[in-house]
């Protein structure tokens, strides 16, 4: 199996599977193709395929393919096949997709003590997506090769989505697959296994549980634009904004804590005036986005957060302004109610959608841009010229997860199983955000509030939060040992990757299988 994995890491790595691009459908070509030469799917074709994503305008599919056992009971083999861009290769980034090529490359460079170490080892595996993720998919595709020459207990499903680094397109297009599956083939998920790469804290693995969630919310500001000279009169709302920002930026009181886990604080990832140009006056408007990462937070949750944040903000600006003005707060919830009250809304709202389609699949526009453009268009149709603070929601949206609630104190056998098998250390939450979000909700994620908040909900971006609601599909992200992702050293542990993470999932998929651990 050992040879079988190398051979498909390195073919897959020479891949460029860029995220959001339509170079993911070579790797989809690949996978599929791998498939096709499996004796057992050439006498069982419709037991696997390729599901092209709705309206993906770079033509991405779901690679799948399910070995049948003898009950119904089902682990589910996930992964992504697309991976980060390599710009931060520099000069070396014509052999990012070359594992032994990279390697010699890097033998020239200056280099930490840790890379260096690990390069001249000869344990390590150099390379884009070494790691991140096609390692993990290398160990899936030979366990399932070998599982389906002789398929005994279970059932064993590989799956493999697009655009997990982007925005989860693949992911949350799965979601109604996975219910299809169950109804068609009969399946009980019992176990998800994402072989994402591990850290290490010591000699011992970090496995993952659960998955954070995120939210990214959107606080766009209309001042009053005066002439600079009258500056007392106007409301300038970059100075609003700045204090938004200073209030929630790095703002330890709203960390969540499970255990001795933290999320991160808000970190704000882009601010700006919206002029198009410079002039001897305040700007009108005025713009910001942030990362929210939450344990047990809903929408309807960060949202009273944030507009009691900009209530407190206004209320302590207007103490020291000269002119105090009315500043309305709303949700973009309510602003669209506003708008929707104008005549000929739902001509102009049918137009905008056209455009912002346009501008993402045409003109490569991002979620957050063009969020930023509706929220800014909705604004104008209604008319609303006075001073007002909206806030809503940009893609993508990531529910917290956790598989303990998921599937009860069971699944702490689950655990125990691992960690017979591997020196582990379980964390609750894995904070790096993943797909494991859309394996299914443990608790309310407040569906409606964040789709009336969030103004490109719809044909761009969706997915079935009924279906979220019913899967619940346990999982754990349980890799192969990996360091440094999304940079020029990502690399992938050898023997990790080849003796030790096979036998070990081996031994979970059958416990599943035979002792009623879940």
């Amino acid at each position: 199996m050992k040879e079988k994995i190398l051979k498909l890491l390195t073919e897959m790595v020479a891949i460029n599977s860029r995220t959001n691009t339509e170079n993911e459908r070579k790797i989809e070509d690949y996978l599929y193709g791998v498939l096709c030469g499996l004796p057992y799917f050439k006498t069982h074709g419709t037991h696997f395929g390729q599901i092209a994503l709705p309206g993906d305008s770079c033509g991405r599919r779901i690679v799948y393919g399910l070995v049948k056992g003898k009950s119904n009971k089902t682990v589910v083999l996930m992964n992504h096949h697309d991976v980060v861009g390599t710009e931060v290769y520099g000069t070396l980034e014509p052999y990012a997709f070359n594992m032994s090529e990279l390697a010699k490359k890097l033998g020239t460079e200056l280099l930490d003590e840790d890379v260096h170490k690990d390069l001249l080892s000869g344990e390590w595996l150099f390379g884009r997506g070494s790691c991140d993720m096609k390692g993990g998919i290398a160990v899936q595709l030979a366990l399932l090769e070998d599982y389906s020459q002789s398929p005994d207990a279970g059932n064993l499903l590989f799956v493999s989505v697009p655009d997990e680094e982007s925005f989860s397109a693949g992911m949350r297009g799965a979601l109604w697959l996975f219910e299809e599956f169950e109804k068609d083939w009969n399946l009980e998920y019992k176990l998800l296994i994402n072989c994402e790469p591990n850290e290490k804290i010591g000699h011992k693995q970090v496995v993952s549980v659960g998955s954070v969630g995120k939210l990214l919310p959107v606080v766009l500001v209309q001042g009053k634009a005066v002439q600079i000279g009258s500056y007392y009169e106007g409301i300038n709302p970059i100075l609003l904004l700045s204090e938004i920002v200073c209030a929630t930026e790095g703002d330890e009181n709203l960390v969540e804590i499970c255990g001795n886990e933290a999320t991160v604080p808000p970190v704000w990832n882009f601010m700006r005036d919206l002029k198009d140009s410079y002039d001897f006056s305040l700007p009108q408007r005025a713009v910001a986005y942030c990362n929210i990462l939450t344990f047990y937070k809903t929408p309807a949750d960060i949202m009273q957060l944030f507009l009691e944040k900009c209530q407190s903000v206004v209320a302590r600006m207007q103490l020291g302004h000269k002119h105090k003005a009315d500043i309305k707060i709303m949700p973009y919830s309510e602003l669209f109610i506003l708008a929707q009250k104008k005549k000929g809304f739902a001509t102009f709202f049918a137009k905008l959608q056209r455009d912002i389609e346009e501008a993402v699949h045409v003109q490569g526009s991002d979620y957050p841009s063009v969020t930023i453009q509706m929220l800014q268009e909705v604004l104008n149709f209604a008319n609303v010229t006075e001073p007002v603070i909206i806030i809503g929601f940009a893609p993508p949206y990531y529910p917290a997860t956790n598989s303990i609630k998921l599937a009860g104190a069971s699944f702490e056998k689950i655990m125990q199983t691992i960690s017979d098998s591997l020196p582990v250390v379980f964390k609750q939450y894995f904070l790096g955000v993943s797909d494991c979000s859309y394996c299914g909700v443990d608790g309310p994620i407040a569906g409606d509030y964040y789709i009336t908040n969030t103004p490109v909900w719809g044909s761009l971006y969706s997915f079935d939060i009924g279906a979220l609601n019913r899967v619940k599909i346990p999982f754990v992200l349980l890799g192969p040992w990996g360091k440094s992702l999304h940079q020029r050293t990502e690399r992938v542990n050898l023997v990790s990757l080849t003796d030790v993470l096979p036998p070990v999932l081996q031994k979970v998929i059958k416990d599943v299988w035979t002792k009623d651990i879940i």
